[in-house]
């Protein structure tokens, strides 16, 4: 991971904590204790490949502050020729310190990611897979719209144990979520 993308995922990760430090503090208890869904737009980069796709996760609370996390991310792209694509299915807790319309969180999760790539060599498809297994951190928001439903803003930066090393991969996802039973 190059210096520049290395400070700008640090400085989103530290503004998330700043949001939740200085933000208001409310009760805990006013804090909506539903399942959760998201849906929405996710965007990774793979080494030096920029892949796009969909973000899916679900929550369950186990108090007002504290819930477990399934998130599921899906990715294509295509790099020096080669057809990319990436499956992460992780699971973890999620930390929301207040309630209100504005909820800033911060997350850790474990699992793994699948990669595949697909290249063209000779006129032959030439396909491989592989497994990583590893862990994300970050954070993010979300902003009530009203009832339910919330926008949500999530960093996270992915790191994978593959090949003999650890790569290092910023993950971004914006999208709605909705709260079950609200």
């Amino acid at each position: 991971m190059d210096s520049p993308r290395a400070l700008g995922l640090a400085a989103a990760l530290g503004l998330t904590a700043s949001l939740a430090a200085a933000a208001p503090r409310r009760a805990a208890a006013g804090a909506s204790v539903a399942p959760e869904v998201f849906g929405g737009y996710s965007f990774t980069q793979a080494g030096e490949a920029d892949l796009h796709g969909v973000g899916l996760s679900g929550s369950y609370p186990l108090g007002p502050t504290f819930r477990l996390v399934l998130d599921l991310s899906g990715h294509t792209g295509s790099f020096a020729g080669a057809d990319l694509g990436q499956l992460g299915v992780m699971a973890g807790a999620r930390w929301t310190p207040m309630s209100g319309r504005l909820r800033p969180f911060v997350e850790g999760v474990v699992g793994g990611v699948r990669t595949s790539v697909d290249v063209d060599v000779g006129g032959t498809r030439v396909s491989d897979a592989d497994t990583d297994w590893g862990l994300a951190i970050g954070g993010g928001a979300d902003y009530g719209l009203g009832g339910a439903w919330s926008l949500r803003g999530l960093v996270h930066l992915r790191m994978l144990s593959g090949e003999g090393g650890w790569s290092t991969d910023p993950r971004l996802a914006v999208g709605v979520s909705y709260r079950l039973g609200r």
